[in-house]
C-alpha cells in the first residue's frame, strides 16, 4: 500500500551547464531514486535535446547497478512551446522521443519536479504539452 504524499528522493540536481561551447544552450540534469535499483533521470533545457543519443549512455553509465528511465523537459520560451517527453534508447543507438503530459511525470516524482524546473521556463502553468 502506497503512502499518499510520499515521493521519491531527489538525489541529484545539477546547476544547468552549457553544452557544445554554449551554442546549443544549457542542459539541466536531475535524478530521483524511485526504488532500490531504479532511478529516473530528467534532462531539461535546449542543450539537452540536441544529442540525447550521446547523453543517455553517459548518464546510464553513472548508474550501472540501476534500471534507468529517462525523460526530457523542453522549457517554453518566446520561440517555442515547451513539452515533456519520455526518452527510449533503441538497439541501434538512436533515441525515441515520446511526448507525455508533465503532470503525469509530476504525479510520479512529486513537487520536486516543478520546484527544481528551469528558471527561464516561460510556461503559463505546469505540465507542458
Amino acid at each position: 500500500m502506497a503512502v499518499e504524499g510520499v515521493y521519491p528522493e531527489l538525489v541529484r540536481d545539477e546547476e544547468p551547464w552549457q553544452s557544445a561551447e554554449g551554442w546549443n544552450g544549457y542542459a539541466h540534469v536531475r535524478v530521483w531514486r524511485v526504488d532500490v535499483g531504479h532511478v529516473v533521470v530528467v534532462l531539461s533545457g535546449k542543450g539537452a535535446e540536441y544529442h540525447p543519443e550521446t547523453l543517455l549512455p553517459l548518464l546510464r553509465a553513472e548508474y550501472p547497478d540501476d534500471t534507468v528511465e529517462f525523460f526530457f523537459h523542453r522549457p517554453m520560451d518566446w520561440m517555442a512551446l515547451g513539452y515533456y517527453a519520455e526518452l527510449t534508447s533503441n538497439d541501434d543507438g538512436t533515441v525515441t522521443v515520446t511526448h507525455i503530459a508533465g503532470d503525469a511525470l509530476a504525479a510520479r516524482l512529486g513537487p520536486a519536479l516543478y520546484a527544481t524546473e528551469d528558471r527561464d521556463d516561460h510556461s503559463a502553468g505546469y505540465g507542458g504539452a
